[in-house]
């Protein structure tokens, strides 16, 4: 956990670095330490250098060098190619949304996993289909800002009516990612299993106004709702695999 924190934080400060001007054009970015010239690139630099080196030290003591490797990836694919992506599509996220895949694999493999068992893939899935909606929902509450800073937007494609529909869609996805995690045996316990299936009624109830769209809910709300559910199942998994 320590050593996906520290990879995260270097991956973020490089983000700072890659996206200072932009960041400076977007009124949620533009206190970042980097534009704001608290720091300088330079300095981000070192510190990005510092976590992500950290970051690889901490995982180098595994047995296996597969999740430092899932890290890098990571970076890779985060700083090389979703950020890049962004300011050329509207629809970054979606293969950006591969990057919330590959935690969970680093955790399953640095246990001694096979990352091809199935179980790894349905767990994988559930954090992949969620970032979607996730970053929608972000885009639903600052479309000004992204069109700002230059950023192409679905705004740019769909009313925030179609967007929000499209989000309710891939939330209905990662609802019944989370029903087969218990239904193909990933939760042992009867009773977390239960619990499970509670946080997911919790999640569609929290979207309940979003199935008659004729104003659009507040996005605030939503994503709040979306990011308690997932902190509400990694506790549930945990829960779930400290009690075998």
């Amino acid at each position: 956990m320590a050593g996906v924190f520290l990879l995260s934080a270097g991956s973020a400060a490089i983000n700072h670095i890659e996206e200072a001007k932009t960041d400076l054009l977007m009124d949620r970015t533009r206190d970042r330490p980097v534009p704001a010239g608290v720091i300088t690139k330079w300095q981000a630099w070192i510190f990005a250098v510092l976590l992500i080196v950290g970051g690889l030290i901490l995982m180098y003591q595994l047995d296996s060098a597969l999740p430092a490797i899932l890290g890098l990836i990571n970076i890779f694919l985060y700083n090389g190619v979703y950020t890049p992506l962004k300011r050329i599509t509207a629809f970054a996220a979606i293969p950006g949304a591969l990057i919330g895949a590959i935690p969970p694999l680093i955790g399953w493999t640095a246990a001694g996993g096979n990352i091809l068992h199935f179980h790894a893939i349905l767990l994988a899935f559930l954090f992949f289909v969620g970032q979607i909606p996730h970053f929608w929902l972000i885009l639903l509450k600052n479309t000004g800002d992204y069109e700002r800073a230059g950023f192409p937007t679905l705004a740019r494609h769909f009313s925030d009516q179609q967007i929000a529909r499209l989000t309710l869609f891939w939330i209905f996805a990662t609802a019944m990612s989370a029903v087969m995690i218990v239904l193909f045996g990933i939760i042992s316990s009867y009773t977390i299993s239960l619990l499970v299936l509670a946080t997911i009624l919790y999640l569609l109830y929290s979207f309940r106004k979003w199935f008659m769209i004729h104003s659009i809910p507040d996005p605030r709300k939503a994503f709040i709702s979306l990011n308690v559910f997932y902190f509400l199942m990694m506790l549930l998994l945990i829960a779930d695999a400290l009690g075998r």
